[in-house]
């Protein structure tokens, strides 16, 4: 049964020069993540910019991504979508591509209570027979799976396996944990907040920032489950020194050039995404100079 541990890349999707996917980039960026040691692969979420990206474009990058894993690592699909119809197609790809496991955010936008986040899921969760994890990131996505609705589909939903929980709120974390004594496969979302979710019981931490440092998170997480918490507090305080700069600018645009710096070419956010203006450019690498970046991050070169 999939279990998924340690800690995994929100992954970036790269584009090139005419905003198209490119997917050299996206190969070249799971081997930099495989050599770290990052656990597993959480694609087309919220940094890899799914919902921005055509059901086209979405299928292509799975299959870029699970074909360079070669089953290495565990590779966990998003598939979210407006549409529970669109959702559920991406889910039955994710599944033909060789995919590990699938996720999705609930449905947004229209207000479709509890019953419709339920019935939403349990279609993708039929779907395939790939383990499937809730995505709940109420920050954005404007709707909270609750501890009732997790306690419900876990009845009703064979095929569900965890969450990617995406919230300060660490107690109703623990609560989700505790419907299964533990059993659920729960990962934290907020990169900034990664040690405190594992100390009330995370089983590992999905995140954007984890494309930029991994090898610093992976120490983090090492080092708390070592019972070295000055250490992994030392780590946790490094990886907040970044978060702290991307989030000032477009933060999807600024993780992308940062990845540049350390040599790797993803582009820009796809609109509506702003691009960089060169002023901010140089204000952030003057910023993550500062701050000492340049100094504990590993380049693409090592």
């Amino acid at each position: 049964m999939l279990k998924l541990t340690g800690v995994m890349p929100a992954l970036l999707t790269p584009f090139d020069s005419q905003g198209e996917v490119n997917l050299t980039t996206i190969r070249d960026l799971v081997e930099f993540h495989l050599a770290a040691g990052l656990t597993g692969f959480y694609i087309l979420g919220s940094t890899g910019e799914g919902l921005l990206l055509s059901e086209g474009e979405r299928r292509l990058v799975a299959e870029t991504v699970v074909d360079q894993v070669k089953g290495r690592v565990p590779v966990v699909v998003h598939v979210g979508a407006l549409s529970t119809r669109e959702a559920c197609d991406l889910a039955r790809h994710a599944q033909e591509a060789g995919a590990d496991g699938t996720s999705s955010i609930p449905p947004f936008y229209f207000r479709v209570g509890a019953e419709g986040v339920k019935g939403h899921y349990k279609q993708i969760g039929a779907a395939s027979d790939l383990p499937f994890y809730i995505y709940n990131i109420p920050a954005t996505t404007g709707v909270d799976v609750t501890v009732d609705i997790v306690q419900d589909l876990m009845v009703e939903m064979p095929t569900l396996r965890g969450m990617k929980y995406t919230s300060y709120d660490f107690r109703r974390m623990r609560q989700i944990i505790d419907l299964e004594e533990g059993n659920f496969n729960v990962l934290s979302g907020p990169d900034e907040m990664m040690l405190a979710a594992q100390s009330m019981g995370a089983d590992g931490a999905i995140g954007t920032t984890y494309n930029i440092l991994p090898h610093t998170a992976i120490e983090l997480y090492e080092a708390y489950h070592a019972g070295e918490m000055a250490t992994a507090q030392a780590l946790q305080v490094r990886l907040n020194s970044v978060i702290n700069l991307f989030l000032q600018v477009t933060s999807i645009s600024a993780v992308k050039e940062i990845m540049r710096l350390i040599g790797f070419d993803c582009g820009s956010g796809r609109r509506p995404f702003v691009p960089l203006t060169d002023q901010q450019k140089g204000w952030l690498k003057e910023q993550l100079e500062e701050v000492g970046f340049f100094d504990f991050a590993v380049s693409r070169s090592g």
